[in-house]
C-alpha cells in the first residue's frame, strides 16, 4: 500500500501542520503576566504543547515552580485562550513541503482532516489564517464533550467524518500522543522528524518517520512496525 492510496489523510496541527510555539509562548506569557507571574521561555514551552491549553498552563507552572491550584490553573487557561485568539496566529507559520503535501493529497481525490487537543475555535482560526482552510475537509479540535487525544475518540470521528474506516485512514502527528491515539483507533501512523516532541521520532514507535511532510505522498510504501 502507498501513502496515496489511502481514503483519508488527517494531520496532527501543532508542530506537525504548523510551528505555532511563538504565538502559544506569547499568549501563555501575557496570561502569566496578568497574575504577576514571570513568561517561561520558547524553548521549554515547545516542548509543553500538544495536550491542550490546561495542560501546558499545568507545566508552566510547573516549570515555574508555582502551586497549581485548580482557581489559578482556571484562570491562567481562560487568559491564555483570550490572548491567543487576539494574536491571530501572527507568529505562526506551516512548515515545508505542507502546501505541496495538501496540493498533492487534493490532485489524487483523498479526503484531509486535522485532529488536534487545540481548542475547536483556535484550530479553525489557524487553518484560516495560514490560508490552507480550502485544503482541509474536517477540523476536529478539542471540544467540551469529547475526550483529547491519545483516547482514539477524536480521530476516529475525524475518520468517520471523512467517510473513510480506520485502516483506511492515515494519521501524521509529531508525538507519542499521536502515535498513542492512532494505534487505539487502529489507524496506521507516520510522524515528522522536526516537531514538539523531546524524544526523537523514531523512538516513538511510529510505523515510518519523514523529515519533510511533502515526502509522505511521493510513491513508495509506508512502513509498517512488526
Amino acid at each position: 500500500m502507498t501513502s496515496l492510496s489511502f481514503e483519508a489523510v488527517v494531520f496532527d496541527l501543532d508542530g506537525t501542520l504548523a510551528d505555532t510555539a511563538l504565538d502559544v509562548q506569547q499568549a501563555l506569557a501575557a496570561a502569566l503576566a496578568d497574575e504577576g507571574l514571570p513568561p517561561v521561555e520558547l524553548g521549554a514551552v515547545r516542548f509543553m504543547i500538544g495536550h491542550g491549553p490546561a495542560v501546558l498552563v499545568q507545566r508552566a507552572l510547573q516549570r515555574l515552580a508555582i502551586d497549581e491550584s485548580v482557581e489559578l490553573v482556571e484562570r491562567l487557561t481562560a487568559g491564555f485562550h483570550a490572548a491567543y485568539l487576539g494574536r491571530r496566529n501572527a507568529g505562526s507559520r506551516l512548515y515545508d513541503g505542507v502546501e505541496e503535501a495538501l496540493a498533492d493529497l487534493r490532485a489524487a481525490g483523498i479526503r484531509t482532516g486535522i485532529c488536534s487537543n487545540k481548542p475547536q475555535d483556535l484550530c479553525e482560526n489557524l487553518v484560516a489564517d495560514l490560508g490552507i482552510a480550502d485544503s482541509i475537509d474536517v477540523i476536529q479540535g478539542s471540544q467540551v464533550g469529547l475526550p483529547k487525544k491519545p483516547d482514539p475518540a477524536p480521530l476516529l470521528r475525524v475518520a468517520g467524518q471523512l467517510g473513510a474506516t480506520p485502516d483506511t485512514t492515515l494519521y501524521i502527528g509529531d508525538s507519542a500522543t499521536d502515535v498513542a491515539t492512532a494505534r487505539a483507533a487502529g489507524v496506521p501512523v507516520v510522524l515528522v522528524s522536526y516537531g514538539y516532541s523531546a524524544r526523537a521520532a523514531t523512538q516513538l514507535g511510529a510505523d515510518d518517520v519523514f523529515d519533510r511532510i511533502s515526502d509522505i505522498f511521493k510513491p513508495g510504501p509506508v512502513r509498517r512496525s512488526a
